[in-house]
């Protein structure tokens, strides 16, 4: 269901109380979609897919108002969805599949020649060769951010390139973190500022990621180092008691809400997850009772996440038999894709200045 049409109407309900009700639907007269009983006009909007969900939201200023108090609400609610990526040529069509089967195809403008090579707090994240710069786009929300041209040879590989947005609040500004695999360099640009800096450790990394408001990265000695921003760029290698054994094979970082797992692939659909105790500063084999409340989605792009199984329905799991491979071993369930989107990632943005979204605009991106 899209709700599109702002100048449809319906029938006032006749026990509204002033007498006009009755006398309108008896009529014909209409009134319109603006004064919807708010209880069954939230029954509706929960019905909706995350698309529709922002079409919904520009109809009017109370369904506006609707939507943006329980965005929250709607958001964390919705399953993670599929994406694919249909190359023809130099056009790539993007195909993102919800819960229910429904199909959204959409375009990116001005995306010709650049390649998806990660997915970051909501936002597809494309590079491009010319100009080499990196641009995000967020398929829902159609919000972008374009960093500028990068200052060393990071060529489109998606295998090789690990790209995170973050919030630093001492200067209240996104910034984007970046580096190379294997490579000891990372890169970071704070949002329309124009210019790269870097930090840099004797060893390459193998990932980074962002918890609880903080930047982990972690090399190929299997060393962990926290990467700090503010007031000087820095890493700080973190004194772990015990050291993982830097044999890794295609190692992940993956958080949760509450944990921090480091997870290995070791051969096709088998993997091994080690948790970070940071209490005792030391990896632990998680608990199995704990391990049973999580469900990993594994992407190919390296943004696989942990989402706690009660956050989503069992009878969503035909959909992810159907549209991911589901393995179950002692270290929890896994659902496979190559690339795995979660709606509630559109929350960590927070646009001050979000505007209704443009029916045009939308056409523009969904066919």
């Amino acid at each position: 269901m899209c709700i599109m049409n702002k100048t449809r109407s319906v029938s006032k309900s006749k026990n509204r109380g002033d007498g006009l009700g009755t006398k309108r639907f008896m009529t014909g007269a209409t009134a319109p979609w603006s004064d919807l009983d708010p209880h069954l006009l939230y029954l509706v909007m929960m019905q909706l897919g995350a698309f529709d969900f922002f079409a919904f939201s520009g109809v009017c200023k109370s369904w506006r108002s609707l939507a943006l108090s329980n965005k929250i609400r709607f958001m964390s609610s919705r399953p993670t969805m599929s994406i694919w990526i249909i190359e023809q040529g130099n056009k790539r069509e993007y195909s993102m599949n919800d819960f229910d089967g429904r199909e959204f195809k959409f375009r990116i403008p001005k995306s010709s020649g650049k390649t998806c090579v990660g997915l970051t707090c909501g936002y597809l994240v494309l590079f491009g060769l010319k100009p080499r710069e990196f641009w995000l786009m967020n398929p829902i929300t159609r919000h972008g951010f374009r960093f500028p041209k990068v200052p060393r040879d990071l060529e489109p590989n998606r295998d090789g390139i690990r790209a995170i947005l973050v919030f630093s609040p001492s200067i209240s500004a996104w910034v984007l973190v970046v580096f190379r695999r294997f490579l000891s360099e990372i890169w970071f640009s704070i949002a329309g500022k124009g210019s790269w800096s870097y930090v840099s450790s004797e060893e390459g990394f193998f990932d980074l990621h962002e918890f609880k408001g903080k930047i982990y990265a972690i090399d190929t000695d299997a060393c962990l180092y926290e990467l700090g921003l503010d007031p000087d760029p820095k890493l700080t290698l973190l004194k772990i008691k015990n050291v993982l054994d830097p044999d890794l094979r295609l190692p992940e970082i993956v958080c949760s809400g509450e944990n921090f797992y480091f997870m290995e692939n070791f051969w096709e659909y088998v993997y091994v997850v080690h948790e970070l105790d940071f209490d005792e500063m030391k990896w632990v084999s998680p608990n199995e009772n704990t391990m049973d409340e999580y469900a990993f989605f594994v992407s190919e792009l390296k943004h696989s996440a942990a989402i706690k199984r009660e956050l989503w329905s069992d009878s969503w799991l035909p959909y992810y038999k159907k549209y991911g491979f589901r393995y179950i071993s002692r270290n929890g369930m896994f659902f496979n894709k190559d690339i795995w989107y979660f709606p509630h990632d559109c929350l960590k943005v927070n646009l001050k200045h979000e505007k209704r979204p443009n029916h045009e605009n939308l056409d523009e991106w969904c066919q």
